[in-house]
């Protein structure tokens, strides 16, 4: 070994190939499982109903998306990068991946005989930076998906730190190695020297290391985000159904309720009743997690809602936040029963 570069056993390089081909079919097994995210995830725009331009062209005076205001229309960027799924599944993809690859890269170059570590140091350098991006993001949609988690999925931040660590301790090693034996500053860094290691020992060991976990970790995203794509779309569903049912069901129900409630009110107790206050003119509480869709302001989702008394197929539950709407019927259904009680206790009085 000399300098900056290094020239590997035969072993060694039997070791960087195999490395290099793990990572190229597991990367290739991603493009197979891609698929079957792709499927799913497509089934939920199938009732979307907006003119989906390809972009907003304000110069144009010809283009219908200058005359057609957000939210009433969207564009292709509105509609997929305010998706909280969409995003997921993109960066998720963007993580494994790169896990992948990072591998199948450096084990290719570590495999040609007398490879420099400057090159090895660039390609790490660069891996995480696109790493550390892709993974940050993954982490956000997932806080905005807020799918079921558990005990060992909660620990994913501190885990992915320890990780984050490991991997700039072997990029600094490798960096160390590429520099040369004139930099006093840098080789005192080398503490592994006080032990008889050498800096491209060290080096090799470093890649080594990063690869075998970048494989192990790759497996183990890619394995974790598909159930958390299954959880999603496992409670998406659910809500969807349940959605259905309230359209046809309980919102009917709930208003012959408040109507009654109504006709037995004075008109001047209209505007500080509780029961009315809460059923806000048949408008639940509705926040959609699509950022485009929750940007569209208060009449743009009431009239989402009033259309949905007019679908004839599928609800596209993306639309809304499920949650927030039963909750809103079940508070009114609350208020409604507090004031049947209320109602019944002061007839027994009298």
């Amino acid at each position: 070994m000399h300098g900056d570069s290094a020239v590997f056993a035969p072993d060694e390089v039997s070791y960087f190939t195999n490395v290099a081909v793990i990572g190229a079919t597991l990367l290739g097994l991603t493009f197979v499982a891609l698929s079957f995210f792709l499927l799913d995830l497509l089934r939920r725009y199938e009732h979307v109903s907006f003119p989906v331009f390809r972009d907003r062209d304000p110069v144009d005076t010809e283009s219908l998306s200058r005359h057609i205001k957000h939210p009433h229309s969207l564009s292709d960027r509105e509609l997929l990068d305010g998706d909280p799924l969409v995003v997921f599944i993109a960066f998720s993809v963007a993580v494994t991946w790169n896990l992948f690859m990072l591998p199948l890269a450096i084990g290719l170059t570590a495999a040609w005989g007398g490879v420099r570590f400057p090159v090895i140091a660039v390609e790490l350098a660069i891996f995480c930076g696109v790493l550390i991006f892709s993974f940050r993001v993954r982490a956000s949609t997932i806080n905005r998906l807020c799918p079921y988690l558990t005990r060992e999925e909660l620990l994913w931040p501190v885990f992915g730190a320890i990780g984050m660590l490991v991997y700039l301790l072997g990029l600094g090693v490798v960096t160390i190695a590429a520099l040369p034996d004139a930099v006093p500053t840098i080789q005192r860094l080398a503490v592994w020297n006080q032990y008889g290691i050498a800096n491209d020992r060290a080096a090799i060991f470093a890649i080594k290391t990063i690869c075998v976990l970048s494989l192990l970790v790759g497996t183990y995203t890619a394995n974790k985000d598909m159930f958390i794509f299954f959880k999603t779309m496992a409670a998406e569903r659910m809500r969807q159904r349940w959605l259905q049912d309230f359209i046809k069901e309980g919102y009917p129900r709930l208003e012959q309720q408040v109507a009654r409630h109504k006709s037995k009110l004075a008109p001047n107790a209209h505007r500080h009743d509780a029961v009315i206050g809460l059923w806000n003119g048949g408008l639940p509480t509705i926040v959609s997690t699509h950022d485009a869709i929750r940007q569209g302001g208060d009449l743009f989702t009431t009239a989402l809602w009033n259309d949905l008394h007019r679908r004839q197929g599928g609800i596209p539950v993306w639309m809304f936040d499920i949650p927030r709407i039963a909750d809103w019927a079940a508070q009114l259904e609350d208020a409604l029963d507090r004031y049947s009680g209320h109602a019944a206790s002061t007839q027994t009085q009298q």
